[in-house]
């Protein structure tokens, strides 16, 4: 056989896949970062499954309708990066640095993203359903649109995020941090964890019902005409807090503290101040009470002013908790 016949027998050098122009346009990246050559990465259109890259630096990468399915990143740079339309399934993004990031039209399905930073980054109707973010840092997020339905929020810190029209549905609360922020028009429902701290938050009509917030903490904040029907609240904070207009329907109350809280058109009906605190009766002739309300001396309402039941009774037993159960 003669060499013009084994030249025609290799033919053309195959195109690398996807994941190998992932890991090539990274690498060239991490040396544009560093100075050293290289070319700043947008990574478009690509479908990449199973790469691992740990630590990697992708500060101020362009990701365009990428999906990436079970990668890991623990612990990468994400800094200033952008990410629009892209989808992140089962991957990991634990102890990330992800500060200032735009985050536009994203899908984080079923992610983890544990203690990582999302400092000042900016979320456009992004989905984080059943994402795992326990203890990440989200101070002066700011969100727009975005859901984290299911999530796993425990000890996360929002410090003086901004937060509209976003859905934390049944997310997991427990002590996470919302001191200060800004939440509108929001959907709560039936989140669940002890002693998440609100404390002077604006929260504006946003939705509580079915709640199980033991301990919560809302000192000092604003949260006007928002809806806590049959939330539970027991041992609450509330001191100094506006509550003008909320709505507490069959919600339990049970050895709350409301010093200084205003309670103008507050709708108390069916609701459990059983042992509250530090109730007056100024505050509660303001708000709206009815025979299903049980007041803090445990007598059933209306409230009626010079009654004294505004004094909660005194109880050996801390009130039991209740628990969402779908019980009436």
């Amino acid at each position: 056989m003669d060499g013009t016949s084994q030249i025609e027998a290799v033919g053309p050098l195959a195109e690398p896949d996807d994941c190998t122009r992932f890991r090539q346009i990274v690498r060239a990246h991490g040396l544009y970062v560093q100075g050293t050559g290289g070319v700043q990465a947008k990574v478009e259109g690509l479908t990449v499954h199973d790469v691992t890259m740990p630590d990697a630096v992708l500060r101020d990468i362009r990701m365009i309708r990428a999906t990436l399915v079970e990668c890991d990143f623990t612990g990468a740079v994400f800094e200033g990066s952008e990410l629009e339309g892209c989808v992140f399934e089962r991957t990991g993004f634990g102890s990330a640095d992800l500060t200032a990031a735009v985050i536009t039209d994203s899908q984080f399905l079923v992610a983890w993203l544990s203690n990582a930073c999302l400092a000042e980054a900016r979320l456009n109707n992004s989905m984080f359903p059943e994402a795992q973010l326990s203890q990440s840092r989200l101070h002066d997020l700011i969100a727009q649109g975005c859901s984290f339905r299911g999530a796993d929020l425990s000890e996360a810190l929002f410090h003086h995020a901004h937060m509209n029209e976003c859905d934390l549905s049944g997310a997991d609360v427990g002590r996470t941090q919302f001191y200060q922020s800004r939440l509108a028009y929001c959907r709560l429902r039936e989140i669940h964890g002890d002693h998440v701290n609100f404390s002077g938050a604006r929260v504006t009509r946003c939705e509580f019902d079915g709640a199980d917030l033991f301990g919560a903490k809302f000192q000092k904040a604003d949260l006007q005409s928002c809806s806590m029907v049959r939330a539970v609240l027991a041992e609450a904070d509330f001191r100094d807090a506006n509550l003008s207009g909320a709505k507490f329907g069959g919600a339990d109350l049970g050895r709350a503290k409301f010093g200084g809280a205003r309670l103008l058109a507050a709708d108390l009906r069916a609701a459990n101040l059983d042992g509250a605190r530090e109730l007056t009766m100024s505050q509660l002739s303001q708000a709206l009470t009815d025979k299903t309300t049980i007041l803090p001396n445990g007598r059933h309402g209306p409230y009626l002013r010079y009654s004294g039941a505004e004094k909660p009774r005194i109880q050996d037993d801390p009130v039991p908790r209740r628990r969402n159960s779908g019980e009436e």
